[in-house]
């Protein structure tokens, strides 16, 4: 994802702008803007305003074709839902326009990479009508408002009008991220300060009108997911097709949907960044994760088998920077709650380790550093840890314990994917019992 597909997203909405968001419900496609965007204000016979009401119709228009004004008919409680509360409000289109690559992003601190997206006044006679701003930084949150300082430290009034409703987002690899939705813009100048309604609002929204929750779309096409997981890149090239084969005839034993999962928030603390979840990277190593474990277990991979295995082989995420070693050492201590004795814990990093030995670590070979751990659990949760038997990490399986037997593997014709499953299950168990 890049700079485009933050306009992608962004669409024109009456006077002010929205977000493209893909629910769990693949037949809709939600546009999140700010509820103001679509009320008018009532006048008395003398021309002061004596409140406000919603409109019943608004225009809106796709980055790819701004001039081109699409009539909605705005239907409280049908297709329009907004929050008591907070200035935040779901628009629903009764169409999948695809739009399945972007997260929410519940966050309160550090808004780095982040951008106002919209479309300004000053910008709505021209061909592209699209603007965005950099944010700097957060001046204040609280439940329902973010104070956020632009790197831009001075806007008019019709710089800034007109971004109300557009996203606070930011591209995050292979998908966008989203921080909240640009809140009524100031009467006067924006002196590099703008308000937000955070992301969570629109959750709230969600759950009080039990509508489509805020999922991506891949959640429940698990192909391309698993395709990248059996690349086998670094194997002997006549092998990578029938490993390919047999392990397509496994995926059959992953019987959950990731998007279940998600809702189940059985992985909520599988992660040791809360917003890693968000990410489809993380999907992607937990699809390798149940995999293996659907080999080691010789059975069908559900929501049942991953709350045993949450105590005796349990999946944990990180994309921390750290070094291998200080990233195990936390993962002992986060990893170390409601574990089995001798249990081995499966770890998935966006930096791979690069030998065996830090692939495969004893937890009496990991540094005990609790420097950074000040919370009132510090000292049970490292008599607990000592219930962890070793960290795996997930590629291990493939280089390790697959890779080092490839020439065995490559005695079976393409056509023997059985024979072959046969044969890694039973590699896989010697890896995990050694």
């Amino acid at each position: 994802m890049n700079e485009n597909d933050l306009k992608r997203y962004t669409v024109i909405l009456g006077g002010g702008s929205g977000v493209l968001f893909q629910p769990l419900d693949e037949n809709i496609t939600y546009i999140l803007t700010a509820k103001h965007v679509l009320y008018k204000d009532i006048h008395d016979d003398r021309g002061q305003k004596i409140g406000e009401e919603l409109i019943d119709k608004v225009d809106f228009s796709y980055s790819s074709d701004q001039s081109n004004k699409i009539k909605f008919e705005i239907k409280k409680g049908k297709n329009y839902f907004e929050h008591d509360d907070a200035d935040a409000a779901i628009l629903i289109l009764n169409e999948n326009l695809g739009y399945n690559e972007i997260f929410i992003d519940e966050r309160t601190t550090s808004y780095s990479g982040f951008n106002l997206t919209g479309y300004p006044n000053i910008k709505r006679e021209t061909d592209d009508k699209y603007d965005k701003y950099v944010i700097a930084d957060v001046n204040s949150y609280n439940d329902n408002l973010i104070a956020l300082r632009l790197v831009v430290n001075h806007l008019d009034h019709e710089q800034i009008t007109g971004f109300s409703g557009g996203g606070i987002i930011k591209a995050n690899g292979d998908s966008l991220l989203l921080a909240g939705i640009q809140s009524k813009t100031p009467i006067g100048n924006c002196n590099g300060e703008i308000q937000a309604t955070p992301a969570k609002i629109f959750e709230e929204i969600v759950a009080s009108n039990n509508l489509s929750k805020l999922l991506p779309n891949f959640f429940s096409k698990i192909d391309s997911l698993l395709s990248s997981i059996i690349e086998f890149n670094g194997t002997i090239p006549s092998l990578i097709p029938k490993l390919q084969g047999a392990l397509r005839i496994q995926a059959r034993k992953i019987k959950c949907e990731l998007k279940d999962i998600y809702s189940s928030k059985l992985l909520n603390n599988s992660s040791i960044r809360g917003t890693s979840i968000n990410s489809k990277y993380f999907w992607t190593c937990f699809l390798e994760y149940a995999l293996i474990i659907s080999l080691l277990e010789d059975n069908d991979f559900n929501e049942e088998l991953l709350g045993v295995m949450n105590r005796k082989r349990k999946f944990i995420f990180s994309d921390s920077s750290k070094n291998i070693y200080d990233l195990y050492s936390d993962i002992l201590l986060f990893a170390s709650e409601n574990i089995e004795d001798q249990c081995q814990i499966l770890v998935a990093t966006t930096t791979l380790p690069t030998t065996d030995k830090t692939r495969r670590m004893p937890t009496s070979k990991v540094p005990k550093n609790i420097a950074n751990v000040d919370d009132n659990e510090t000292i049970d949760r490292i008599i607990l840890r000592n219930k962890i038997k070793e960290i795996i990490h997930l590629k291990a399986i493939e280089l390790d314990c697959i890779n080092k037997n490839d020439e065995l593997l490559d005695q079976f014709d393409l056509h023997q994917f059985e024979d072959i499953l046969t044969e890694i299950k039973r590699l896989v168990h010697e890896f995990f019992s050694n």
